[in-house]
């Protein structure tokens, strides 16, 4: 660790999240509750103004930031070039991916910028990440799921590739299979590899996925 390199902060929790209620984009999204976090991002349940329930993805890079109020402002002086640069890289990410069009990759439907962060709209996928499934339920997939499954997977990672876009982390739990089993990818990675230019630390412990990193 060298003196460049940003602490390394408890991780996220729901005190850390936006309470429910909270409105964005001047009341045209309302969350209705915390769902998750990571070391780039917390995501919610929401509602939209036509009252349909969405996925919204915060970006909010715990080791670059902290939230004051509902605003999320850099931790120091010094992480500031560091945190805009990142929340830049998500909002060009975001708008990539709402160019995607492919049934296993989950849709994009806005991005947008407030409380001096950025946010995704994405698609409400009704199903569990393939890695609880796999820990809880070892032998709910027959091989032919598991090919079908592939196969779905590997077409969206081609037309992802078609679009020069890349995932970047490609592992059981940014999975998610619906109830009618289709699996869906999600959580693609740009503001992880962006963050690991920014500190060794996060690079090493952050930004790779033990057992699924490429060579």
């Amino acid at each position: 660790m060298t003196s460049l390199d940003p602490p390394a902060p408890p991780k996220i929790g729901p005190e850390e999240a936006l309470a429910p209620g909270s409105t964005l984009l001047g009341g045209q999204f309302t969350i209705q509750s915390y769902l998750s976090s990571g070391g780039f991002g917390i995501t919610y349940l929401a509602t939209d103004s036509l009252n349909r329930t969405v996925v919204i993805k915060e970006c909010y890079p715990e080791a670059f930031c902290t939230r004051v109020n509902k605003s999320v402002r850099a931790r120091t002086l010094g992480y500031e070039a560091d945190f805009q640069a990142i929340v830049k890289l998500f909002v060009r990410e975001a708008r990539s991916l709402a160019k995607l069009n492919h049934s296993s990759v989950v849709g994009v439907h806005q991005v947008f910028e407030d409380n001096d962060t950025a946010y995704m709209a994405l698609d409400l996928i009704n199903g569990r990440d393939l890695l609880d499934i796999i820990e809880t339920e070892p032998n709910r997939f027959t091989p032919d799921d598991v090919h079908d499954m592939t196969l779905s997977l590997l077409d969206a990672v081609d037309h992802i590739h078609s679009q020069d876009v890349l995932h970047r982390d490609i592992s059981p739990d940014n999975i998610l299979i619906e109830d009618t089993g289709r699996p869906v990818l999600i959580d693609f990675g740009a503001a992880r590899e962006e963050a690991s230019r920014k500190s060794r630390v996060l690079s090493s412990v952050l930004v790779v996925k033990d057992g699924y990193s490429p060579q």
